[in-house]
């Protein structure tokens, strides 16, 4: 039987960004909602050829505009990566830098990070259905030989969203450290908060600005 552009995205088609940047951020889903699943996958096979990875601002939709225009705003997921990530390149992590990241930079096709997700089907949240452990296996051991083997190895995989810690050990060679975490080969990795909480406060900024600060502190320790 044929293969569906749905069925082949949920296969293969990894998330945004650049495989060949330095840091790597997987979650475990994308955002919105699942009945967008069947339009995305026409589109992510007929304008994108089916790309593992697709440019952020190439494939933005209305949901996205208001984070990547002129005037954007604070991204509850997006806006704290940046952070820890500007923090790893020792740049400014103050509001401004980000939304100037966000809308000029963040998950280019040719850019400085991958935002990778465990399962290609969006879901609102856990409680929403959706069919995040179609091709569940092949997906981590896709995304694990990546991080392993891939010919430009990221520095950094920053793994959010501590409920599925389990999933997170597997791509990344076994259990975190009491901190949080792992080498996996010449790659860092670290589990850590996702940075939008449905319940409660989410975690303070200087969190994700300290992250980046401390993964740089390692990664120059190991190379020196």
């Amino acid at each position: 039987m044929t293969e569906t552009p749905f069925q082949r995205m949920g296969r293969t088609w990894l998330g945004l960004g650049n495989l060949d940047a330095p840091v790597w951020f997987i979650g475990m889903e994308p955002g919105g909602d699942a009945a967008d699943d069947e339009a995305w996958a026409t589109v992510w096979a007929d304008r994108f050829g089916g790309m593992p990875t697709v440019d952020l601002h190439a494939s933005a939709g209305e949901r996205e505009a208001p984070y990547l225009g002129l005037d954007n705003r604070t991204h509850n997921t997006w806006s704290p990566l940046i952070r820890l990530r500007l923090a790893y390149a020792g740049l400014p992590t103050d509001d401004a830098n980000v939304l100037r990241y966000q809308r000029e930079r963040f998950a280019k096709a040719d850019g400085d990070e991958a935002i990778l997700e465990v399962s290609a089907y969006a879901a609102k949240s856990l409680a929403h259905p959706s069919q995040r452990k179609e091709y569940l296996a092949s997906r981590l051991d896709l995304l694990r030989d990546l991080i392993r083997d891939h010919q430009r190895s990221p520095e950094v995989v920053v793994c959010y969203g501590k409920t599925y810690a389990q999933y997170y050990a597997s791509l990344c060679g076994g259990e975190f450290d009491d901190d949080g975490f792992r080498w996996s080969g010449s790659t860092l990795c670290i589990l850590t908060l996702h940075p939008y909480q449905a319940r409660g406060n989410p975690p303070p900024p200087q969190l994700w600005i300290d992250l980046g600060h401390e993964l740089r502190r390692r990664v120059d320790a190991r190379r020196a």
